[in-house]
């Protein structure tokens, strides 16, 4: 009795012991979780118009060296498909129910689209080292399409499926693959904001230039323009205010330093003849100003300056009027 329990004490331990022992060499049969040599991942991947109709959006990554040789390869994203409504012709801007149209470039210039069939390409050198990594970043440009009437809100827009990666044969970018070493990326989601504003712009002004005058000739008239650019549906008025501050458009051109003598004007609108075209104008109330109803696209308005004694002395005369846009 007592001889076969220790019979049975030593196999048992003897069991625990061949356990023990082959513990490591298991571990050191199993390998290591499989990783690429190179993997690259997206930090942040975005374009912010703000308030305005152009923008620069940024991809940007880090790419990770898992071995100890220096590698080099071509970089790459491909545009995924954009959010609903949009299309690959046609990506759109969404806030609810509401829409605006929208391009992506590959240049600052905007002559370039990016589309979903063109990648953009970069090349990347990685040192040697395990785990050295390189980060960089791919640019592209935005624009908000004019003519529209987007209500002021808060839009935005994605692509989905954009892939960083590496070239393929065929120039498309895939996330994975042996470029004489592995190589793993991934596929991303590339968002757009806009915050679309009621905002009305002066976009061009035009000198109105009496030319020529004999002095002490009587009245003599002239005239410019001006061009003003408000989102569709959006009511303004304008009001023009000399340097004088004369709320009733009246203003003097001055001369050359030292000539004392002054050009009196009135600015008016419609004709020569028409009424005066001064600063009372308000956002509620158009004043002595003009109105009109913004378009989304540039509009023009006469401005006649009318001259009614040239009795100075012989100088060149000038002043300096104010436009004022109130929506």
């Amino acid at each position: 009795m007592l001889q076969r329990a220790y019979r049975d004490l030593s196999h048992a331990t003897l069991k625990v012991l061949l356990v023990a022992l082959a513990a490591p060499l298991l571990a050191m049969l199993l390998p290591d979780e499989a990783r690429a040599n190179v993997v690259c991942l997206i930090d942040n991947a975005e374009l912010d118009f703000g308030t305005s109709t152009t923008g620069i959006g940024t991809i940007d990554y880090t790419c990770t060296n898992y071995s100890y040789t220096p590698r080099s390869f071509t970089l790459c994203v491909d545009l995924g498909n954009p959010s609903w409504p949009g299309n690959p012709q046609q990506p759109v801007l969404r806030s609810g129910n509401r829409f605006a149209d929208f391009y992506i470039f590959e240049d600052a210039a905007l002559s370039q689209r990016w589309t979903t069939q063109r990648a953009l390409t970069k090349f990347v050198s990685m040192p040697a080292g395990m785990a050295s990594s390189v980060s960089g970043s791919f640019q592209f440009y935005g624009a908000i399409s004019a003519g529209q009437a987007p209500v002021p809100q808060n839009y935005s827009a994605f692509f989905y499926n954009t892939v960083l990666g590496t070239p393929n044969d065929g120039g498309q970018c895939r996330t994975w693959g042996n470029i004489g070493f592995s190589f793993s990326a991934q596929q991303f989601t590339l968002s757009i904001r806009a915050q679309i504003v009621n905002e009305c712009r002066v976009v061009a002004t035009g000198n109105a230039n009496l030319g020529s005058v004999t002095a002490a000739t009587g009245p003599v008239a002239g005239v410019g323009s001006i061009s003003v650019n408000c989102p569709n549906g959006t009511p303004y008025n304008i009001g023009l205010e000399p340097s004088s501050g004369h709320p009733a458009g009246f203003g003097d051109m001055s001369g050359s330093p030292g000539n004392s003598d002054t050009v009196p004007y009135q600015l008016r609108r419609g004709s020569s003849t028409g009424p005066v075209w001064g600063a009372t104008a308000s956002a509620t109330n158009v004043g002595n100003g003009v109105s009109g109803t913004g378009s989304g696209n540039t509009q023009d308005y006469s401005v006649y300056v009318t001259v009614p004694d040239t009795d100075v002395t012989p100088d060149s005369y000038s002043d300096t009027v104010r436009v004022i846009v109130h929506f």
